[in-house]
């Protein structure tokens, strides 16, 4: 069913130009449900990660805590957007190291409200606490994976039908509790001309850690080596020589579902440690995500004596790859630098793969420029549902704002330069 978009919340009706009379939208809760032809009329022009194969496979796997919304957005009749949501329950475990620490840090980043009210009842259990928010856009991916437009369309329009798409679907939610936030992520400083128009709907914006990417113009993994200046060129080739007894395995989905259990203790090493934790991934995620989507998807394991020390999982796209999550062995990682050997492993993939550029996401920027990657801001933008969703989220958010690192540069040219 289309519903037409007759009324914005918080912006004035003398303000809504075009988008009133001419826009409507469909919102549908499953992928089988979508209108295929339509959907496909606009994801040619965007992100392959809003493409139904890839967003099937989520859905069949989907962490505990996500469900999922998507809307095609029509201008008298024709599809001109697309865009994506995921609503996620969080519960104690979410929060990760923020309720764990007792350092000064800690206490200086929440408030007495939150301490006196909120974390002790989180501190009880999981099962007694709702907090829910709803996000535009692609919590296991970073980058604008959440809304496409045609050519031809306004962007800016785009994101007044958006905002009324929202609205629509947080009113839906209510029949499962309460949408405590909206979170639309993440744009470039390309997209914020467009994207700061939800900034008259009540959201409010702010920067999250960049996305580490690398522009690949090697032939070979040598020509990438010999880019470097002496010093990161010897650390590069220590680092290499130093994970020459890493044995690595590409993984079939049946490899990945026969190595389930050391594949999730291993994922979990890493993402046990993040500060804030959005959602959680079984073996399973994998195992699909190499059955449905075949070469597109590379999962490799890392074996040292025999065991499973670590993996690196990767999306090959159009011109690009995506660096997905790994995991670790941290005994082992002090002793081979894994991680390291992981990243200059994700470099010779791309290389491999003629990519022009690798995307190696958020978290340890420093380490991961390094290795050549450059940091590109992203903003997302936040509103709370009430007074006291606020509360509660804002501390996090300002937890997740970027952190001060020291940008790095490998290469020789870059060394000239400053």
């Amino acid at each position: 069913m289309l519903i037409p978009c007759n009324k914005v919340p918080n912006k004035k009706s003398s303000e809504l130009r075009k988008k009133s009379s001419d826009f409507s939208f469909a919102v549908y809760d499953s992928v089988s449900m979508i209108n295929a032809e339509h959907w496909n009329s606009v994801v040619k022009y965007g992100s392959e990660f809003l493409e139904l194969n890839y967003l099937n496979v989520l859905e069949k796997v989907p962490p505990q805590n996500m469900r999922f919304h998507y809307s095609i957005i029509y201008d008298a009749k024709k599809p001109v957007a697309i865009a994506y949501f995921q609503v996620i329950d969080f519960s104690s475990e979410s929060f990760g190291s923020l309720i764990e620490q007792e350092s000064e840090e800690f206490r200086c980043f929440i408030t007495n409200y939150i301490k006196k009210h909120v974390t002790n009842h989180l501190l009880r259990g999981a099962d007694k606490i709702n907090m829910r928010l709803l996000i535009c856009g692609n919590a296991c991916i970073s980058g604008e994976h959440g809304i496409t437009t045609v050519p031809e369309l306004d962007k800016t329009l785009a994101f007044d039908a958006i905002a009324d798409v929202i609205y629509r679907i947080g009113r839906a939610e209510k029949l499962r509790g309460k949408i405590a936030a909206v979170l639309v992520k993440d744009f470039y400083t390309d997209s914020i001309k467009y994207s700061r128009e939800l900034e008259e709907y009540k959201y409010h914006d702010f920067l999250v850690e960049p996305n580490m990417i690398v522009d690949i113009h090697w032939k070979t993994f040598d020509e990438y080596l010999n880019s470097m200046s002496k010093k990161y060129r010897n650390r590069a080739k220590n680092v290499v020589k130093k994970g020459a007894t890493i044995e690595r395995k590409s993984f079939s989905a049946d490899d990945i579902k026969a190595n389930s259990e050391q594949i999730e203790k291993l994922y979990n090493n890493v993402h046990l440690k993040a500060k804030f934790r959005m959602a959680s991934l079984s073996a399973s995620y994998f195992a699909e995500m190499k059955n449905s989507l075949k070469d597109k998807f590379n999962f490799v394991g890392y074996y040292h004596n025999g065991n499973l020390a670590g993996f690196k999982s990767s999306f090959i796209l159009r011109t690009d790859v995506e660096a997905h999550f790994i995991g670790l062995d941290y005994e082992t990682n002090k002793e081979l630098d894994t991680y390291q050997n992981i990243l200059y492993d994700y470099v010779k993939e791309a290389i491999g793969q003629n990519a022009k550029h690798l995307f190696l996401g958020r978290t340890a920027s420093e380490i991961k420029s390094t290795v050549g990657a450059k940091a590109y801001e992203l903003k997302c933008y936040v509103r709370h549902r009430n007074p006291l969703s606020n509360r509660i989220i804002k501390p996090f958010i300002d937890y997740l704002k970027p952190t001060e690192w020291i940008p790095r540069s490998p290469f020789k040219e870059e060394a000239q330069e400053v």
